[in-house]
C-alpha cells in the first residue's frame, strides 16, 4: 500500500476495531486489513494478526497513540 505504514498488528479481532475507532477519535485516518484465511476457521495455524494501517503522513502521531494505550 503506497504511502501507508504498518501501525500495529492486532491477535484479537475484538481489538482492532476498538484502535482503529481510538485512532479514527484523534483524526488519525487508518485501514484495517484481515489477513486470515476464512477456510480454515478456528484452526491455530490460520490465525494471522489484522493489521492496522495509517497514511505516512500520520505514522508518528498512531505509534505515539499507541504507546500511550500501554500506560
Amino acid at each position: 500500500m503506497k504511502g501507508w505504514v504498518l501501525a500495529t498488528r492486532c491477535q484479537d479481532a475484538t481489538m482492532a476495531p476498538l484502535i482503529q475507532g481510538g485512532l479514527d477519535s484523534v483524526g488519525i485516518p487508518s485501514v484495517l486489513l484481515n489477513k486470515r484465511d476464512s477456510s480454515y476457521v478456528g484452526m491455530a495455524f490460520a490465525s494471522r494478526p489484522l493489521e492496522i494501517w495509517v497514511p505516512e503522513a500520520h505514522a508518528e502521531d498512531a505509534q505515539a497513540w499507541l504507546k500511550s494505550l500501554e500506560g
